[in-house]
């Protein structure tokens, strides 16, 4: 499978501390990756030297065969890398079809385009009865599927999903589920966080692990959540009995 994202040996030092630790790790295209790890692992520092919110200090991130290390998160979006935040960032006071149009409009720098794409994309994610409302009265549900939205609206190649799932009910993370293997099916790559275990493990293609800013391990996801490593690192002992 060819690599759409790597990160090479990346580091990313804040002071004294070290967030990520030699990171090497590879995204093949049309996969689902699923990133975990315990808290302050490194998993939010990583997303963002790939979004390009913070270069790394040493080692270098390849997107599409090319090195976008020095790259702002802006043009890394260009050329295809759209993503989602942990904590929503959605812009309360516009409509959700407003929205979705500030990220249509980073392909479609005309209007009329920008907003056909925008009630494209509303209607993929199951928000388009939702399109005249102001972003402040949606549930937490639909913020997080706006968020989905607006980055899809990019018409990204690699989308990071950070902790779309979290929070959410049962029916709701299902739903979620759901909408993430649409996305795939459309031949975007997924990288994503999550910390519910239940629901993203039989999502993912792969998982890959991180511990105290290194990679702990990776692979298939039966195989981690027996592994361990990983079982006395994050999952616990009641994944030990359970795998």
């Amino acid at each position: 499978m060819t690599a759409l994202l790597e990160t090479r040996g990346v580091w990313q030092r804040f002071g004294g501390l070290v967030a990520n630790s030699d990171v090497s790790i590879s995204v093949g295209r049309g996969e689902i990756v699923g990133l975990i790890g315990p808290n302050g692992a490194g998993k939010s520092t990583l997303f963002n030297l790939i979004a390009g919110v913070l270069p790394p200090t040493q080692g270098s991130i390849w997107f599409d065969g090319e090195d976008v290390t020095a790259l702002p998160a802006a043009e890394r979006c260009q050329r295809g890398v759209g993503r989602t935040f942990q904590v929503v960032k959605s812009f309360e006071t516009m409509t959700v079809i407003d929205n979705v149009i500030v990220g249509a409009l980073v392909r479609n720098t005309v209007m009329r385009e920008a907003r056909r794409k925008a009630h494209e994309v509303l209607e993929f994610t199951g928000l388009a009865a939702r399109a005249d409302v102001l972003a402040s009265d949606l549930v937490p549900a639909e913020k997080r599927r706006l968020e989905v939205a607006r980055a899809l609206a990019t018409e990204p190649k690699l989308l990071l999903l950070d902790e779309v799932l979290t929070g959410l009910t049962p029916t709701e993370a299902q739903t979620g589920v759901a909408l993430v293997r649409k996305v795939r099916d459309t031949g975007v790559t997924v990288l994503m966080v999550e910390h519910v275990m239940e629901i993203v493990m039989p999502l993912v293609d792969r998982a890959i692990v991180l511990d105290l800013g290194k990679v702990l391990v990776e692979g298939k996801p039966a195989d981690i959540v027996r592994d361990p490593k990983v079982i006395s690192a994050y999952l616990g002992d009641r994944h030990a009995v359970s795998a």
